[in-house]
């Protein structure tokens, strides 16, 4: 075989091999196909694969499809002469959309502040540094008559933690709060609050007060799985659409329709915040009223959310 012949089946082999090497290269280099996770279908309660959405990043009080939502709600809210005392703020889940009247208003959140120690609990249970079935004991300064009816137990009733938050959640008792409370450092309820990006309202200097737009950043972290785990979040969520206070939010929204919401109530007022699973367009409500009759103020935020409802199901 000449020298010709060799040197010509070489150059051949030669670019076949660079042709071959070349596709492996390519394969080499392309990303692995993520593989979807299991956990991502199996939650009803939160969306931990949506866009986060922060409301403060837009001025405008009336955006996208609410525009004709709002002289509504400002009409109804005229009825009971409460255009100061009564604060509101909707924002839909999907869009970002959202409406406000008085949203940036400070109300004294009561006893809406028992779902951020609920949420700093959890996330000690997602560092497992505690568990769920893990006992803690009453002591004296933790009995409070004032909300629910756990006092009565007494000091020395060891009760486990997921049945303090229960406590805590349905029934919004101020004993399993206090338990639960005094067992979170500074540090750990501060977490919270700094998480979501608004003052904590146990701090003295910061008023303690709290807005419908800011507390509505609490249930987007859980909405959205941003603080705790999914499954975690999942749970908190689940607990908080069966509080024995629902003649509220709830109260307007059909039976099937799951509302996870908690409440609060002062001689002066009541707070309702949650997020209302409209099959099409699930959305974030929170209102407030101040210096109002109890009977009043339930009233408002009932209509409220009746309208809410009707118009977000029409459209």
């Amino acid at each position: 075989m000449s020298k010709n012949v060799i040197f010509i089946i070489l150059f051949i082999l030669s670019i076949g091999l660079n042709v071959i090497l070349g596709f492996r290269l390519k394969e080499i280099k392309k990303p692995p196909s993520q593989p979807q996770s299991p956990e991502k279908s199996s939650f009803k309660l939160v969306n931990p694969i949506s866009p986060i959405i922060d409301s403060n990043i837009q001025e405008s009080s009336v955006i996208l499809h609410y525009i004709d939502l709002k002289p509504k709600i400002e009409e109804e809210i005229q009825k009971f002469k409460a255009e100061k005392n009564a604060a509101f703020f909707l924002q839909d889940v999907q869009t970002g959309a959202w409406l406000g009247i008085n949203e940036r208003e400070g109300f004294m959140p009561a006893s809406l502040l028992k779902v951020p120690i609920m949420m700093a609990f959890l996330k000690k249970v997602d560092r497992e540094e505690v568990k769920l079935t893990d006992f803690v004991e009453l002591t004296a300064e933790d009995l409070d008559k004032n909300a629910g009816k756990l006092y009565q137990k007494g000091v020395g009733t060891k009760m486990t933690i997921w049945d303090l938050i229960k406590e805590m959640i349905l029934t919004s008792d101020n004993t399993a709060k206090n338990a639960l409370k005094r067992q979170l450092t500074e540090a750990e309820l501060n977490a919270v609050f700094a998480h979501v990006g608004i003052p904590n309202p146990y701090v003295l200097q910061n008023g303690q007060v709290v807005s419908p737009r800011g507390y509505t950043r609490i249930l987007k972290s859980l909405y959205f799985a941003t603080f705790l785990s999914p499954s975690l979040s999942e749970k908190a969520l689940d607990i908080m659409t069966d509080t024995e206070m629902e003649n509220l939010i709830s109260a307007a929204i059909p039976s099937e329709v799951q509302v996870a919401h908690k409440f609060s109530e002062r001689p002066d007022g009541l707070g309702d915040c949650g997020i209302v699973y409209q099959p099409k367009n699930p959305y974030f409500l929170c209102m407030m009223t101040k210096d109002m009759e109890i009977p009043k103020a339930k009233e408002l935020i009932t209509n409220l959310s009746k309208i809410v409802y009707l118009y977000v199901s029409k459209k």
